[in-house]
């Protein structure tokens, strides 16, 4: 267990770097999203292109993995949803709740650390995850969110939803979900990476060149930035006041407050439920004769045991719901993330690559 410390540390170090950069104001609030720009659109993007044009996304990866992550992933999202209906939160904000417990930060900490610690065959299977998280489960949350009239402002907590001029309808809801998942900027370049590696071509040195330096700058440009982005979240969480259930700002505050003790469920719920739910959907597929790569199971188990993804509450802020409450949940993953990556490591006798 010593030695997945001892490599864990300094990825959550700079975690905790970007976090108090942003507090003390050294970075910028208003730059943190420029940061990001070059983090998804330069640096992993660069990373996953490189890394799928050689192959490398390609070794794991199989329909089994994809149903066995999916499978485990839907489980927690209907989870996130019942907690959600039990505290009483809108369609919108238990759609943010269900996508925060089962939306992993494989990006900008998965990739990098999973692939430390496994070695670089894990990146196929890691960077599939991908595929789930953003095609299936963020589309299937947004169609969720947007399917169903939200409350107007003034509307009091607890009455029916004025209806729309137009309601666009589940299945209209989950195309445009869907249209816009697929604009996402690492999906884009892994299908680039995809079609060089299956058309037999290989990237021309300037080119690999400029790929492989941004791929570099990619693991402490993410985590810094995801550090920042925690801070954030926690210093701007007034976006979700009134944006909830139309009520005023003193009230929703009092609304917010009161759901929070039972947050530890959904931290719970995405740091143990979700990797057990992922191992059994694994032993499941191996008893039904479709055993996955011993790696590739270890791969898939930490991916789902990672804290909840930052760029969840930027998502909430655009659709205008509870941006305090996501923030929580993914400050308090992030958090005990480090303790519980630790106790899974152990469980699953993971030891760190040479």
């Amino acid at each position: 267990m010593l030695d997945v410390l001892a490599l864990m540390a300094p990825f959550f170090g700079l975690v905790a770097l970007g976090w108090i950069a942003a507090r003390r104001g050294l970075l910028p609030v208003d730059g943190i999203g420029g940061l990001m720009t070059f983090v998804l659109y330069f640096a992993l993007s660069a990373l996953l292109l490189r890394l799928s044009a050689q192959g490398r996304l390609q070794a794991g990866a199989s329909a089994t993995l994809l149903l066995v992550y999916a499978a485990a992933s839907l489980a927690v999202m209907a989870l996130g949803l019942w907690w959600a209906r039990r505290a009483g939160l809108s369609r919108r904000n238990g759609a943010l709740v269900a996508l925060v417990t089962a939306f992993p930060n494989t990006g900008f900490l998965g990739l990098p650390l999973l692939t430390s610690l496994l070695g670089p065959d894990a990146a196929g299977p890691v960077a599939a995850t991908l595929l789930i998280d953003v095609l299936v489960s963020c589309s299937l949350a947004m169609a969720w969110a947007h399917s169903h009239p939200h409350p107007h402002p003034g509307t009091s907590a607890g009455e029916p939803d004025d209806l729309p001029a137009h309601d666009p309808g589940p299945l209209a809801a989950l195309l445009s979900s869907l249209k816009g998942a697929l604009r996402n900027p690492l999906l884009l370049a892994m299908a680039i990476g995809l079609a060089v590696s299956a058309l037999g071509l290989s990237l021309v040195k300037p080119v690999d060149d400029v790929l492989r330096l941004l791929g570099q700058a990619s693991t402490p440009a993410a985590l810094v930035t995801l550090g920042a982005i925690v801070a954030r979240s926690q210093m701007r969480p007034g976006l979700a006041v009134g944006a909830v259930s139309g009520v005023g700002g003193a009230a929703a505050g009092e609304g917010a407050r009161a759901v929070a003790p039972s947050l530890w469920w959904l931290v719970a719920l995405k740091l143990l439920v979700h990797p057990a739910l992922v191992w059994l959907a694994a032993a499941l597929a191996a008893e039904l004769g479709h055993a996955l790569p011993p790696l590739s199971v270890l791969a898939l188990t930490l991916a789902a045991a990672l804290p909840s993804a930052a760029n969840v509450s930027m998502l909430a802020e655009r659709e205008g719901a509870d941006t305090a409450m996501v923030a929580r949940v993914i400050l308090w993953t992030t958090a005990a993330a480090v303790v519980t990556l630790l106790l899974w490591s152990s469980v699953l006798r993971v030891h760190a690559a040479v």
